[in-house]
């Protein structure tokens, strides 16, 4: 794929902090943090190690357990890796070992005592931070950033749509296309229609949307994971590290990238569709595409639009692709579930639509696919080469996709878990197929081979149409 893995994990280079990944930052942690262990645990009264020690040893296994397992699978859906239990279970200890000292102790033990139990928590916390690649830099601790404002679209702007690919007809020209890349803003995104009440969206516009001879953009929305929000596509540089290289090579031209809410809450699960938990499904299929159409300048036909997630989102995404191909002919599916859940399938019957199963058949996607057949749908399923929680599920999906009349491809993400990498290298690796398909280019160019299932191999670097009608499934 292009560049190096470090380069599109990492999004190096943007100025926002020093390293949490790899480097002298994390390595610092790991010292300060078994330091503060030492400190915290260098005690020489007897009661110390027979009651103190030995207690928060099985308080802190106690409850990490609880959190990686029961507590996480009841929010999003699946229980924590054993290593994430351990550093919960070790970043607790570091802070029931601070508060134990606080007995019996002189004032400036107390003081340092703190310090070495925040260090010790700080320490967990960003190996499991690694794990998910969640913060790759300090300054990712602060939330995404907003680069620019986003243009007035006035009653000026183009109102013609291409008929070509829009690389090989149309060089962006203008005094305020930016010569660093693309810009990213807040964009509001109301649920007008649904009574979903979003969080704050953002927006990725190419360099070519600034140009004066403007032409209307296709549109990429892609959707977060839980827990999670809005901004986290754009931490790090995700989105924009990908988008820039692509725009880069094609005269500034690029999707117009939409990152809306799809779940109102850092660690909600709506299920990405209307039921007792909400109408996120109303709102990502009606709301978002009305807000996009009337704020931005972009191609409204359903062929120019296409929807991706990661986790979570993936779900949705793929979600959105199966209940509305209409709107959403065109997915990138980064390690979904296999199937919309709360934690069980009984649970997310019975929570979401009160136990009526048909209810739910009626917006899985595996049941859709079942007795639906989508000759005009296209998309990826993706997932890292080391996920074996996600992986079975999205040989599942692909499987089921082809069956169903889909243009699906699979790819694995060398040597990645689940976490944040697979994502940010996926859509690195299939944006040569979707410029084609959304119509930038009349080529896809060369997309690295893909690693597909045995049963089902897709050829590597086929596509599908450069533009589609608005898809009807048949049954």
């Amino acid at each position: 794929m292009p560049g190096s893995a470090t380069d599109q994990r990492w999004g190096r280079g943007a100025g926002v902090g020093v390293s949490l990944l790899d480097g002298w930052l994390p390595w610092t942690i790991v010292v300060l943090g078994l330091a503060s262990g030492i400190f915290l645990l260098a005690r020489r009264e007897p009661w110390w190690w027979r009651y103190v020690v030995p207690a928060t040893a099985v308080v802190s296994a106690v409850l990490a357990w609880l959190i990686g397992n029961t507590v996480a699978k009841s929010v999003i859906g699946e229980e924590l890796k054993t290593s994430d239990i351990v550093w919960i279970a070790v970043g607790l200890a570091g802070l029931l070992m601070a508060a134990a000292s606080l007995v019996r102790t002189p004032w400036w033990r107390k003081i340092v005592s703190i310090l070495a139990g925040l260090l010790v928590l700080a320490m967990a916390g960003n190996q499991i931070n690694k794990s998910y690649v969640e913060f790759p830099r300090l300054g990712d601790l602060l939330g995404p950033s907003n680069t620019g404002a986003i243009p007035t679209l006035n009653s000026g702007s183009a109102t013609a749509l291409p008929s070509g690919a829009l690389a090989d007809s149309w060089t962006p020209t203008g005094a305020d296309i930016p010569t660093d890349g693309g810009k990213v803003s807040t964009i509001a995104l109301p649920g007008t229609l649904s009574g979903f009440q979003p969080r704050e969206s953002y927006v990725y516009l190419p360099p070519a949307y600034f140009a004066d001879n403007a032409e209307p953009l296709p549109v990429l929305i892609l959707l977060h994971g839980v827990p999670g929000g809005p901004g986290d596509w754009t931490i790090g540089d995700r989105v924009q590290g990908v988008m820039n290289a692509y725009a880069a090579e094609h005269n500034g031209i690029a999707p117009v990238v939409v990152m809306p809410d799809a779940t109102g809450g850092q660690v909600s699960n709506p299920l990405c569709t209307d039921s007792n938990l909400g109408k996120v499904g109303t709102y990502l299929s009606q709301d978002v595409p009305n807000a996009i159409k009337s704020q931005l300048r972009v191609d409204p036909r359903p062929g120019k639009w296409a929807i991706g997630g990661f986790s979570y989102g993936g779900t949705c995404a793929f979600q959105m692709a199966t209940t509305h191909p209409d709107i959403y002919p065109t997915f990138l599916n980064f390690a979904g579930e296999e199937e919309p859940t709360l934690g069980s399938h009984q649970d997310t019957v019975q929570q979401a639509f009160g136990g009526d199963e048909a209810k739910f058949k009626a917006i899985n996607p595996l049941d859709i696919l079942a007795t639906t057949k989508f000759p005009n749908s296209a998309g990826w399923f993706i997932v890292g080469s080391d996920d074996p929680n996600m992986m079975p599920g999205v040989k599942k999906l692909y499987a089921a996709a082809q069956a169903a009349g889909m243009d699906a491809q699979y790819w694995e993400a060398p040597g990645a878990g689940h976490d944040w990498s697979v994502p940010v290298n996926g859509l690195a690796h299939v944006m040569p197929w979707l410029g084609q398909r959304l119509g930038i280019t009349a080529t896809a160019g060369v997309t690295p081979s893909s690693t597909a299932p045995p049963t089902a191999s897709p050829s590597p670097g086929s596509v599908g149409p450069s533009a589609n009608p608005p898809p009807t499934p048949t049954s």
